[in-house]
């Protein structure tokens, strides 16, 4: 899982990379943070359901 997170990471911060040196930063920061948000709602919920698999609180 911590390598799954690591490598979303890695590829997000490359895009951000990438579109900073060819575009104006501004107009794409409203769908990076999107993306950013979804990735830690889906990263929480499947820790969520692991917890509740395992059968601890």
């Amino acid at each position: 899982m911590a390598l799954l997170i690591s490598i979303k990471l890695a590829v997000v911060i490359i895009y951000v990379l990438r579109l900073n040196a060819s575009h104006s930063f501004q107009e794409y920061t409203p769908p990076i943070a999107m993306m950013a948000a979804l990735s830690f709602f889906i990263v929480a919920a499947l820790w969520l359901a692991g917890m509740k698999l395992s059968g601890s609180d």
